[in-house]
């Protein structure tokens, strides 16, 4: 009896010692932007790139909105960076009337696994979004002069590592951050980098998530139903982001969120902007009609229409001021 106690105890503690050293889900530094080949054709470049899937959604692949002719660099570029689940229609038409106002050209981006089939979404990896981000940077350098990042969510949580991370320190010269992951609401979501995550998750919180759309255009251009694993790169970004001195971030930041959002924490937006090493204006949107009910998305015609126009004008105000 005694040695079947001893085993027992040496396996759990040998199971305990497995599960505390293992490595969990990381994110690692960005690629460098230098290292991406997008050669003398970008929008040729962006499309080669989408070409490789038949799956995404109409309208939400990667592609350069110019402001005149096609390859004519301007003197701001914008940059439009989606959150999870999301593409790049999420708060549109708030970029291009940015974009337009600035006589900027504007890249949307579509993050690795986004913007096709549900299952699709688990070949996201932190990996695949850095090399997403460098290459809008990339992008961004070659089309405009200036940089200027409009980010949602974990768009925003991605933009602030490219902020902070010595690789892509310093190349972008203006954020707008609306509701950036530095947290969920959902504090469970920690255990989604604990080691063996891959496994065990589905057990516990099931094989799918979704949630259940707003209108035809959310259900069209989120993806609504993605299997729980998808998650695990998200929350290795925000552990990445509350991880690197955002100190070392220059750019001015204009973060626009609601201390209603029921999706990420208010409390660690404000906690984590306040180490922000730049200038840093707020904006909050309080809840209303016309406002997302989830005080998550806050504009855009498809989920927040009745705050487009103020965050636009928000922005080009504040854009004027820097």
């Amino acid at each position: 009896m005694r040695v079947i106690a001893a085993v027992f105890c040496f396996l759990v503690a040998a199971a305990a010692a497995v599960f505390y050293y293992a490595p969990g889900a990381v994110m690692n530094r960005l690629p460098s932007p230098d290292a991406i080949d997008i050669g003398t054709n970008v929008s040729r470049h962006l499309e080669r790139r989408e070409a490789r899937f038949n799956d995404i959604v109409e309208g939400t692949e990667k592609r350069v909105d110019w402001a005149g002719e096609p390859g004519e660099r301007t003197a701001w570029s914008v940059v439009y960076l989606h959150g999870f689940s999301a593409s790049s229609e999420e708060i549109r038409p708030v970029p291009e009337l940015v974009a337009a106002a600035l006589g900027a050209n504007l890249f949307y981006t579509r993050f690795q696994g986004h913007g096709r089939d549900a299952e699709d979404m688990a070949a996201g990896s932190t990996a695949g979004w850095g090399r997403d981000v460098a290459e809008a940077i990339a992008v961004a350098e070659r089309i405009g002069d200036r940089v200027l990042v409009i980010s949602t969510s974990t768009g925003a949580t991605l933009a602030a590592i490219a902020a902070a991370d010595p690789v892509t320190m310093g190349r972008i010269d203006a954020h707008v951050m609306i509701s950036p992951n530095f947290g969920l609401r959902n504090r469970a979501a920690q255990m989604l980098t604990w080691p063996f995550a891959r496994q065990w998750v589905p057990l516990l919180a099931g094989r799918t998530r979704g949630f259940e759309p707003m209108n035809e255009l959310h259900a069209r251009y989120w993806t609504e139903t993605y299997p729980t694993v998808a998650t695990i790169p998200m929350q290795a970004a925000v552990v990445r982001a509350r991880a690197l001195d955002l100190s070392a971030a220059e750019a001015p930041l204009l973060v626009i969120y609601s201390e209603e959002d029921e999706v990420v924490s208010p409390a660690a937006i404000r906690a984590e902007t306040a180490e922000w090493g730049g200038p840093v204006t707020m904006m909050e949107i309080p809840p209303g009609e016309g406002i997302d009910p989830m005080n998550h998305v806050l504009a855009g015609d498809i989920l927040s229409p009745a705050a487009t126009a103020v965050v636009v004008a928000r922005i080009l105000d504040w854009m004027g001021s820097i």
